[in-house]
């Protein structure tokens, strides 16, 4: 009886575990650790979504899952380092790891087909392979710091492609795809961009650009209005007449005459002939009686010298004489 019992409670189990994965099958899931992954063991389709939360960490590793039905997403913030999908085949989503940091490897060996596919900003992605991917409904984006994208089976992308990676990465392989067709859309490929701008990165760049162009408005603004503050100024002060000192200097240097009209040409004197003696030299006057040479046709007279003191009767006075 007992022995019935166990087997019974087995069954009932087993039941319960079938129709809970079968549940899981059915429906979107999100996924928090490897735990959750463990209930998807029996599930080969999923009818909705996936989605690797951000608090998922390590390896997820989803085994048997060959489709999805929706979309296969990573939230940047989660903390994984190795995300295998080995057997999927088909997404008809689109394929979305955008700016996991930690992620370092990913594997999709058998991928066939995806509506769209973007991989971006995982700095700790190096390389990327898609070894069986032939076929992409939508854009294909692969940008970061990848050495090298190889897509050897890739047949077609209907829409947008950018691949972009560091500067060890080639563009040869890809260049050749593009020659063959296989990008119907708009293609680019490049490298040496190793560390693409992230969307914060590319916001605190706008918002710098929009801080500087209204400074450079203020200062403008504060130029011209100083501007106009001292040309107001300047015509509302009235006109200063210039220190008299100035009118003084200016007057006499326009009442100065010029050196040419002070310059008076000076006459140059002759030397005065020298006189010719008459006569004998006459005596010298010393203020006393003097008496004239005598001749021996003239006797000596008495000469008086004259002063210039009063007139006696109709002659002036002598100079020492008594009379």
């Amino acid at each position: 009886m007992i022995f019935h019992s166990s087997l019974l409670f087995a069954v009932l189990w087993q039941t319960a575990s079938v129709i809970a994965d079968d549940n899981s099958c059915n429906s979107s899931v999100t996924i928090n650790s490897q735990n959750d992954v463990n209930n998807l063991t029996n599930c080969e389709t999923i009818e909705g979504s996936v989605t690797i939360s951000s608090s998922a960490s390590g390896t997820i590793t989803l085994s048997n899952i060959e489709e999805i039905k929706g979309s296969f997403s990573v939230e940047s913030r989660s903390s994984i380092n190795n995300l295998v999908l080995p057997k999927l085949e088909t997404l008809q989503g689109g394929l979305i790891i955008d700016n996991v940091d930690s992620l370092g490897h990913i594997t999709f060996n058998s991928l066939d087909k995806a509506s769209s596919i973007s991989i971006t900003g995982n700095s700790n992605l190096k390389s990327l392979m898609f070894p069986q991917l032939n076929e992409v409904d939508g854009d294909l984006k692969l940008t970061g710091s990848f050495s090298s994208v190889l897509l050897p089976s890739l047949d077609q992308v209907k829409g947008q492609t950018t691949i972009r990676g560091s500067s060890s990465m080639s563009c040869s392989a890809l260049d050749a795809l593009k020659s063959e067709g296989v990008f119907t859309g708009s293609y680019s490929c490049s490298s040496g961009s190793s560390n693409p701008l992230s969307a914060g990165a590319k916001a605190g760049i706008a918002i710098a650009v929009v801080v500087v162009v209204i400074l450079i408005l203020v200062v403008v603004w504060l130029v011209l209005r100083r501007r106009r503050q001292q040309r107001a100024r300047k015509q509302s002060t009235p006109s200063e007449s210039p220190p008299l000192s100035d009118v003084l200097s200016s007057d006499i240097t326009e009442e100065k005459p010029s050196t040419q009209q002070q310059v008076i040409p000076v006459r140059e004197l002759k030397p005065p002939l020298p006189r010719k003696p008459v006569g004998p030299q006459a005596a010298q006057l010393d203020g006393r009686s003097i008496y004239e040479a005598s001749s021996p046709m003239s006797p000596a007279t008495v000469y008086h010298e004259m002063d210039a003191g009063p007139v006696v009767g109709s002659h002036q006075r002598p100079i020492h004489s008594d009379a």
